[in-house]
């Protein structure tokens, strides 16, 4: 699914984007190219596409836990860790490959973005 511009997400950088019914984060690594992982912190809800990003690493903006942005671990509190997605450049848009749930449709995340 088409997640948006690769020039909208600066290298070094993260987005907040809504692909279907969620809210992903979408970072843009120098080295790693695009991630995505669910854009709300366990913790609270706060929207990590939002936070500091650096490394691979994006520091949620509420109480800095801190998320590897490649495997979605969370580096702060062992055990909590947020969904990974594939991602893929498309000519000038980034693509993102979300689960679907057993109907066929991509699960909704709530309403962390009302």
């Amino acid at each position: 699914m088409r997640a948006g511009a690769r020039a909208d997400v600066p290298p070094g950088e993260g987005r907040s984007v809504r692909v279907d019914d969620r809210w992903v984060a979408l970072f843009h690594d120098p080295d790693r190219g695009f991630l995505a992982i669910d854009d709300a912190c366990p913790h609270e809800g706060t929207s990590l596409g939002e936070g500091a990003y650096h490394d691979g690493q994006v520091i949620c903006g509420s109480h800095s836990w801190v998320f590897d942005a490649v495997t979605g671990r969370c580096r702060s509190v062992p055990g909590v860790s947020v969904a990974c997605y594939a991602t893929r450049a498309a000519g000038e848009d980034v693509e993102i490959e979300l689960p679907e749930d057993p109907a066929g449709r991509p699960p909704d995340a709530g309403d962390a973005k009302a």
